[in-house]
């Protein structure tokens, strides 16, 4: 079964996939080699057997009709599989994302909509307005591997989809997080441990936050670079939680506010 770790893009995915991959895997040459045994979803290799790719090419919406598919011949493993994905948790076409056949649970990252503006420009090397449309876009749609498509949908859209899920879940606020990473990863790790046995020993939990501090990431990307950079900047560039406040214009901050009040509200952002 599937155990997700998911989030709208820039919202701390990443990060906790440090976080657990380096908690459960020992440490190899960099802090980036664990972080990629957690895998992307969607992405081609997952597909291989299931979809002809030259139909996808054709019409990439067609690759939402497989991903339940997809799902099944992970879970052949008879394992519990922890995956990154960035879509939200509803149907595109009817094809519904996942299933309770596929999933068991859902760790999901939310993040301040006002910091995910400001962190996906740099990402992007996109302007600080376009980055607010896509984060109001409704139907905005992420491309993995040029083809592999997934629903990301509006800020809004996204979260309710997860939030409003029937599985089992934790949900963490990436601000959170970040001011206390020892109370909320070790939240995570109980989580888990009603899917899957292990130990729980806060030691080792301090040491893999201490690894994997915002500070060793930006430092291990100079270092050895991240395949998931995609613009000029670093992709573990601040990781700060008010930087909106300086950096994002006024009249895109109030665009953002008036759009998301009630559900920024309800999370303790405004």
């Amino acid at each position: 079964m599937i155990i997700w770790i998911a989030s709208y893009p820039k919202s701390g995915n990443t990060w906790v996939r440090a976080l657990l991959s380096n908690y459960f895997f020992k440490k190899k040459t960099s802090i980036f080699d664990n972080i990629y045994n957690i895998k992307n979803f969607p992405r081609e290799e997952i597909f291989e057997g299931i979809v002809d790719k030259k139909l996808i090419e054709k019409d990439q919406f067609e690759l939402f009709k497989y991903f339940i598919p997809a799902q099944k011949k992970i879970n052949e493993n008879n394992k519990l599989n922890i995956l990154k994905t960035h879509n939200f948790a509803g149907s595109i076409r009817d094809y519904p994302f996942t299933d309770s056949n596929n999933t068991c649970g859902v760790i999901y990252l939310i993040r301040d909509p006002r910091s995910v503006a400001v962190s996906f420009a740099y990402h992007d090397d996109i302007s600080f307005e376009k980055s607010v449309d896509l984060l109001l876009n409704e139907k905005r749609i992420g491309i993995n591997e040029k083809i592999y498509i997934e629903a990301r949908l509006s800020w809004s859209i996204h979260a309710q989809s997860w939030i409003n899920s029937n599985w089992p879940k934790v949900i963490i606020r990436y601000e959170d997080l970040h001011n206390d990473p020892l109370i909320y990863f070790k939240s995570i790790l109980f989580f888990l441990r009603k899917f899957m046995k292990f130990e729980i020993d806060d030691e080792k939990i301090k040491k893999t936050i201490d690894i994997c501090s915002f500070k060793n990431l930006s430092e291990e990307e100079k270092r050895v670079g991240f395949r998931e950079k995609k613009g000029s900047v670093n992709f573990f560039r601040k990781g700060e939680i008010y930087e909106w406040k300086n950096t994002l214009p006024k009249n895109l901050i109030k665009k953002i506010e008036q759009k998301f009040e009630k559900q920024m509200k309800e999370l303790g952002y405004i």
